[in-house]
């Protein structure tokens, strides 16, 4: 009761101050490094709002990161209309994104700042567009959650969690515009390495 009556944009902000504040540098969990490898797969997404469910086509790697993060890199093809794999409707998007361990919280972990050479590192900014990102590792689940101000002004959570299962790992996928379920995802994948 207590999220509904409190403001979006605040709750953004202080989940983004609380994180930026925390990054600390810690050694990878045992916990984490049982993903590490590569998993190849397939899952049904079904878009709630247009009653359209997808085959899509999804690949994992799983990687150790500097500070004792992890690096976590994702394909999804989204197939045609016809289920194949060739044609105009076909979409196509690759993801890659570091996370180093939150300092005092076993298994929490938030997305690393970007920077460079000539760039100060910054966290994103939730409060100009930019989501903000973390993740837990427990009981044999990564679980990586999006916040973001949606364009209308109201929030967009996302939440995938990875599975390990004996031959690879199960993946689910839910995406909500405020309290809305907007879409959702679930396969299975398998270990390659």
């Amino acid at each position: 009761m207590l999220m509904r009556s409190l403001n979006p944009l605040l709750i953004l902000a202080f989940v983004a101050t609380a994180l930026t504040l925390s990054a600390g540098t810690a050694l990878a969990s045992e916990a984490a490094e049982k993903f590490y490898g590569s998993f190849v797969g397939q899952g049904t997404a079904e878009r709630i709002r247009e009653k359209v469910t997808e085959q899509r086509d999804l690949d994992v790697t799983v990687e150790a990161f500097k500070n004792g993060g992890f690096t976590i890199k994702w394909i999804t093809v989204v197939r045609g209309s016809d289920g194949a794999r060739v044609g105009d409707d076909v979409k196509r998007r690759e993801v890659i994104e570091n996370f180093i361990p939150l300092e005092d919280k076993q298994d929490v972990y938030v997305l690393a700042p970007k920077g460079g050479l000539f760039k100060k590192a910054e966290l994103p900014n939730p409060l100009l567009g930019e989501p903000m990102r973390w993740a837990t590792v427990e009981n044999g689940a990564m679980t990586i959650y999006s916040m973001a101000i949606a364009d209308n002004g109201g929030s967009e959570l996302q939440v995938y969690r990875r599975t390990l299962t004996d031959k690879g790992m199960d993946i689910s996928f839910l995406r909500m515009q405020d309290e809305t379920v907007e879409l959702r995802m679930e396969g299975t994948l398998v270990r390659t390495q």
